[in-house]
């Protein structure tokens, strides 16, 4: 039951609510996570001082997952996030997705799309989102 958990991670509260129910369900499967951050601008990713601030939530996930005993696989890539999401879950054999929402408004959601929103209609495996 579920073993590979992958969780796509920003800094934000969202991913940080995220990662803590991936890490309590790893806990109670002996499962591993794998954990992904991308980035839509380019640009960023090539400038020197950027490239420690673009792994920094990456890097602050990992410890969190690391100090809490749980095996952890981390992935920086760049592009379109749901496409980079899904890709990443095919790659990896993920098992399950759990990813943060935003909380956007069905307006917003209609206008934008929302990154849960397009996880769910793609992804290869189960998702759980959560608030």
């Amino acid at each position: 039951m579920y073993q590979k958990i992958l969780v796509p991670v920003d800094g934000s509260e969202h991913s940080k609510r995220a990662l803590q129910e991936a890490i309590n369900l790893a806990k109670m499967t002996d499962g591993t996570i794998t954990l992904l951050n991308v980035q839509t601008n380019p640009s960023a990713a090539t400038a020197s001082n950027g490239r420690v601030e673009q792994n920094k939530p990456l890097n602050e996930a990992q410890k969190i997952v690391q100090d809490a005993g749980i095996a952890v696989n981390t992935v920086l890539l760049q592009g379109n996030v749901v496409d980079q999401i899904v890709k990443t879950a095919k790659d990896t054999g993920s098992e399950l997705i759990i990813v943060g929402a935003r909380g956007l408004s069905k307006f917003e959601e209609l206008l934008l799309g929302s990154v849960s929103h397009g996880v769910l209609e793609k992804a290869p495996c189960p998702v759980i989102v959560t608030r």
